[in-house]
């Protein structure tokens, strides 16, 4: 199955640099939790109405391959890798919106049922929404 990219500008603050003059690794992280926050919350939290599934990041990891100084924002791609039964992983590049990668970085999503705080099975509605052929 072929799923949809996402594209999230994520805007930089000064207070995100080092004493270095680049942004902090542990940022990249703030910026790939903005991105997927806004992603949730816009693409498809909106668009599923009363039923959208919790989800919660269980692995989160980053490649680093360029500083990034003072700028802007950053541009983050995300892509869905892989949908199991109840979890699912996604990729983000962080970019310069052109031809600069900074970083990749993956999360694994669980879906959890809010009663429980167990893992159920993500919804097929939400699959729907992240695929090409989806809503």
């Amino acid at each position: 199955m072929e799923y949809k990219t996402f594209r999230i500008p994520v805007e930089l603050r000064f207070r995100d640099l080092d004493a270095y003059g680049h942004v902090n690794h542990a940022e990249f992280f703030t910026f790939i939790e903005t991105a997927r926050v806004k992603l949730m919350e816009q693409e498809l939290e909106q668009r599923m109405g009363a039923g959208a599934p919790l989800f919660v990041v269980v692995e989160a990891s980053c490649r680093y391959k360029e500083f990034i100084t003072l700028r802007p924002e950053v541009l983050i791609v995300i892509q869905v890798e892989r949908i199991k039964r109840a979890s699912f992983d996604l990729l983000y590049t962080i970019t310069d919106g052109a031809e600069r990668v900074f970083a990749v970085a993956r999360t694994t999503m669980v879906c959890l049922d809010a009663a429980t705080q167990r893992p159920t099975p993500i919804p097929e509605r939400f699959i729907e929404l992240l695929s090409e052929k989806g809503a």
